[in-house]
């Protein structure tokens, strides 16, 4: 693992990615929205942050991922990843678009990767229509201000991210990741970068090719020079050996 250096950046200051590269297409963690790459959307112009699509009746994993694959086919020779779940989806996903590469951003390639308690929780997936998603985020909104930001980043970035959610396909996502069983395979190179300090994934249960030092769970937010650094290099890797 090559650790990486920690701190915030001014998004004026980071470096503007090649406007060459392949189109990179990014999933938002668990049912958020676009704004938790904002200041990838900045420094990558080539940048796609799919929206989250509805969850269909009885929609599977496997299922989902068919008609996102089937929707990406119009962007032609692609990077793909995600944050978190996002990055789950995103290695679904490859093995049905064959990207060029995937980039995972505080993410896991497989099941036994996950966390202990999420492992734990797995007989609790009858309960996850129950959760009251909208009074959650409401209760949350103390914990997006800046004064908070500043007091935890993580934890700011944690409730923004939860904050952008849709409901229905949080509950639908969280059930997902309760009953994920099936380790993907790909056929593209895999790149992965972490945070340290993540407890909802934690990095212990992993082996990422990148290390934040002092990185929490959205690091795409909290640490953008160090996400954006590794994006490039993974860009021009995956260029590189498509040659």
């Amino acid at each position: 693992m090559q650790p990486s250096q920690s701190g915030h950046v001014y998004w004026a200051n980071l470096v503007i990615s090649n406007p060459h590269s392949p189109p990179l297409i990014l999933f938002s963690g668990l049912a958020a929205d676009a704004n938790v790459f904002t200041p990838q959307k900045v420094a990558f112009p080539q940048l796609v942050v799919p929206t989250w699509p509805k969850p269909q009746p009885n929609d599977t994993l496997d299922s989902y991922c068919d008609r996102l694959a089937e929707n990406l086919r119009s962007h032609g020779d692609a990077i793909i990843g995600g944050a978190s779940f996002g990055g789950i989806i995103a290695l679904h996903v490859a093995q049905r678009h064959r990207p060029l590469g995937v980039i995972l951003i505080g993410s896991v390639r497989s099941p036994a990767e996950l966390s202990r308690i999420a492992k734990l929780s797995r007989p609790l997936k009858p309960l996850v229509p129950l959760i009251p998603v909208r009074l959650l985020q409401f209760s949350c909104i103390p914990l997006t201000t800046k004064i908070a930001s500043r007091v935890s980043r993580h934890l700011s970035g944690l409730a923004r991210q939860f904050r952008g959610s849709d409901p229905t396909v949080f509950k639908w996502s969280l059930a997902r990741i309760l009953d994920w069983n099936t380790s993907p395979v790909v056929e593209c190179p895999v790149f992965h970068i972490h945070g340290d300090r993540d407890r909802v994934l934690p990095m212990r249960y992993t082996q990422p090719d990148t290390v934040v030092a002092g990185g929490g769970h959205v690091i795409s937010l909290t640490h953008p020079a160090d996400v954006n650094k590794f994006i490039r290099s993974a860009i021009a890797k995956t260029m590189s050996e498509s040659r």
